[in-house]
């Protein structure tokens, strides 16, 4: 494989090759999520199988592994988790592989709960889908960056979920402690950077991720994040994987 030309605005082609890693993304999402709510007592090291597995049938690969973390690990959003995934808590799954034929990447995550979850925890996942529909809602060519990163913590705000620890290690911070997203090309964190400090403006043609999150540590983790185009009028999900707590069916 020859290394690809790094291009923020990228073309026909290069969205092509996107998306179709993003295909293979969402089939070892499907296929780990099948696992957790089928298997009687699932494992994180299981579920990492799984993906790399069903990645290599696509071929593709996790240079800097996933993750599938539950219950209070899953409170360090790079926590790539291990042991029994246990009922009722919260399992973040972050699956952000690069096809070995184009070199390109793709990125997603999805929350799941394997049987039926406490209110709080329900409530955070709304919470969490509310503020990354606002954040999709705001994405055009000519928007800052850091309008969507603050748009987004003065909505978990307006919603009562506070953040706290802001400028240390993740281990000590909890609430909304992350950049909303990031562009993704042969990089998996590459430009516009959606964040507080950002300067960036989005311009059409830019891949970026929207994956808002909250983490507590008496709770947990919930993130959710999907892979956008932008467009010149607005945004394109690449991401058609479902968003649901609870997946009973697809």
């Amino acid at each position: 494989m020859n290394k690809p030309t790094s291009l923020r605005k990228k073309t026909p082609e290069q969205i092509r090759k996107i998306e179709g890693v993003q295909k293979a993304t969402e089939a070892a999402m499907k296929s780990v999520i099948d696992y957790i709510q089928t298997a009687s007592d699932p494992t994180a090291e299981e579920a990492h199988e799984i993906i790399d597995v069903v990645l290599a049938q696509h071929n593709c690969e996790s240079p800097e592994g996933h993750i599938v973390a539950g219950g209070i690990k899953s409170f360090e959003p790079h926590e790539r988790g291990s042991g029994l995934l246990e009922k009722g808590a919260p399992i973040v799954i972050d699956i952000f592989p690069r096809s070995k034929e184009t070199g390109y990447y793709a990125d997603m995550s999805r929350t799941v709960c394997i049987g039926e979850p406490e209110e709080r925890l329900k409530n955070m996942y709304n919470a969490v889908l509310q503020a990354q529909e606002l954040a999709i809602s705001m994405i055009k060519p000519k928007v800052i960056c850091a309008d969507i990163q603050t748009a987004v913590e003065n909505l978990f705000a307006e919603l009562g979920y506070i953040t706290s620890g802001k400028g240390k290690e993740f281990p000590f911070a909890e609430g909304f402690v992350h950049s909303v997203g990031h562009g993704v090309g042969i990089n998996i964190h590459e430009a516009p950077t959606l964040s507080r400090s950002s300067e960036d403006v989005l311009e059409e043609g830019d891949v970026i991720t929207i994956e808002p999150g909250l983490y507590y540590k008496d709770i947990g983790g919930i993130r959710l994040e999907d892979m956008l185009l932008v467009t010149a009028t607005g945004a394109r999900n690449l991401t058609i994987f479902p968003k649901y707590l609870i997946y009973s069916k697809y």
